[in-house]
């Protein structure tokens, strides 16, 4: 039977969320489509005065992040998205029965 994790502390006090390199990201939108929980958005264009460039993505709301979830890291296909170490978190959870 898989456990549930429970948050020791209110999730305002963890900082587990995801961060994404802007010189690595895109802005192919696959993190926002993955992601239900609406933690990835589309940032504003980019320009300069010679172009204007695809948005990248941004990390749009980063408490809506499940702590330890590490789902969207493969889903991103350049490499843009990295997380904190999880052993840094495990402090924060406890595994219960459904």
């Amino acid at each position: 039977m898989a456990k549930k994790k429970r948050l020791l502390a209110p999730r305002e006090e963890i900082a587990w969320y995801p961060t994404i390199d802007s010189e690595l990201c895109n802005g192919c939108g696959e993190c926002a489509e993955f992601c239900r929980l609406g933690v990835f958005a589309l940032g504003p264009a980019e320009e300069n005065a010679e172009v204007v460039k695809r948005p990248k993505m941004m990390v749009a709301n980063p408490y809506n992040c499940l702590v330890l979830c590490t789902r969207s890291v493969p889903v991103c296909p350049s490499g843009a998205i990295t997380l904190p170490d999880p052993r840094e978190f495990e402090q924060f959870v406890e595994y219960v029965d459904n």
